[in-house]
């Protein structure tokens, strides 16, 4: 089974539904199916990934940005580059859509 693996902040929000995709780069190609979401507190969820696509920051919508659980593009960049401090806007993004399937 895939795991795919999250800053623990974003637990609540992934239990929750409020976070529905990751946007990673210089990863796997994560298979659709069921996989792990990971917490780096030691925390785990069952979700199931539902699409993987590939963008630019600059062709997301404001709608992917916030499936990602941000408010707008800009905040997922600065985070975005807070985990990947080499990133580029030409960078591809490997978005992964998923669904919690806690129950």
């Amino acid at each position: 089974m895939d795991r795919i693996h999250f800053h623990e902040s974003f637990y609540q929000d992934v239990l929750l539904g409020r976070k529905v995709q990751t946007a990673r780069i210089d990863e796997p190609h994560y298979p659709l199916g069921k996989a792990m979401a990971d917490f780096s507190n030691g925390l785990s969820l069952p979700i199931e990934i539902t699409n993987v696509s590939f963008k630019t920051i600059d062709n997301m919508s404001l709608e992917e940005a916030q499936r990602d659980g941000f408010e707008s593009k800009e905040s997922l960049w600065k985070a975005l580059m807070g985990f990947y401090p080499n990133l580029k806007v030409e960078n591809s993004l490997m978005l992964v859509e998923f669904r919690c399937i806690v129950g």
